[in-house]
């Protein structure tokens, strides 16, 4: 999860990056599912792994539904806010990971971590609204951060119940083929059909590609990792990508941070050494593919 999240922190400043020179959402939707799928359907054939029919038809396709949603939210939200504002946001999405883990997937919410999210929801405030700021935030990009997270929540909720059934690469494989679907017909009602590649030049090819790449390397980690704990514990992880943030928001768009924004890192830091402190439950049970899959 830490390389996911790595990945993902490298993937928003691309996003950042090109939305900047002009590229709309669904285009950005687009660039970021269309390469990948190339690539991962390439990877599939050499390793003879033809049969992408998941046996759980239903938890892969709202694991797609719920991940172009938040998605779609969150490349709406990074033209405005800063990036570590931007995933700040985003990093709540562990609060509701742990909220939503005990009703949809039946794991114990254990004392530690709500200590861990209490520490790490302050720690958040401080970096999003430097002195209680809150006027400061642009509200309408915010709303979207928060949506993003709620999304992502439910899509690493479903990626967790299939991870008992379906093979890493077979929920990857489907979420490009939607998420790609989906930037290409939005792209068609929007008219922006014509100018689909147009954007693309030197300038905005090397974004471009690490959006692909970054793209398909963190979502092939994440869903390794929910393979093999429990979803509260994989999602906290994330909160290392405040660090990340901020030393990209300072080498790329000289954007300090303050001390508060400093001491709201501290506190995510101590929230994660907390976690590796507990007591770590059982891993889940390796994947077991069966033969013939079923059709349901």
């Amino acid at each position: 999860m830490t390389v996911a999240t790595a990945a993902f922190v490298g993937m928003s400043v691309c996003v950042k990056l090109l939305r900047e020179a002009g590229l709309s959402t669904a285009e950005v939707i687009f660039f970021r599912t269309g390469p990948g799928l190339l690539w991962l359907w390439y990877e599939l054939r050499v390793r003879r792994q033809l049969d992408l029919r998941p046996c759980r038809r239903d938890l892969v396709y709202l694991r797609s539904l719920f991940g172009i949603g938040a998605m779609a939210t969150s490349f709406f939200a990074v033209q405005t806010l800063t990036l570590v504002q931007h995933n700040v946001l985003g990093l709540l999405q562990p609060v509701f990971v742990a909220l939503l883990a005990p009703l949809l997937l039946h794991e114990r919410l254990r004392a530690i971590v709500l200590l861990a999210l209490l520490l790490a929801g302050g720690g958040a405030l401080l970096v999003i609204a430097p002195g209680a700021a809150l006027a400061a935030v642009p509200l309408g990009p915010a709303c979207f951060g928060v949506a993003s997270a709620l999304l992502s929540a439910l899509a690493h909720m479903m990626i967790r119940a299939s991870a008992a059934t379906e093979r890493p690469e077979v929920v990857v494989f489907h979420f490009a083929v939607h998420a790609t679907l989906f930037g290409l017909l939005w792209s068609v009602c929007a008219g922006e059909l014509g100018r689909l590649f147009a954007l693309v030049s030197l300038a905005t090819l090397a974004p471009l590609a690490g959006l692909a790449a970054l793209g398909v390397l963190g979502q092939l980690a994440m869903t390794s990792a929910y393979g093999h704990a429990p979803a509260t514990l994989v999602a906290i992880v994330a909160y290392v990508g405040i660090p990340m943030s901020l030393l990209a928001d300072l080498l790329l768009w000289d954007a300090h941070a303050g001390l508060s924004a400093g001491l709201g890192a501290l506190l995510m830091v101590l929230a994660g050494v907390l976690l590796t402190r507990s007591p770590r439950p059982p891993a889940a049970p390796p994947v077991v593919t069966p033969a013939v899959q079923p059709a349901a």
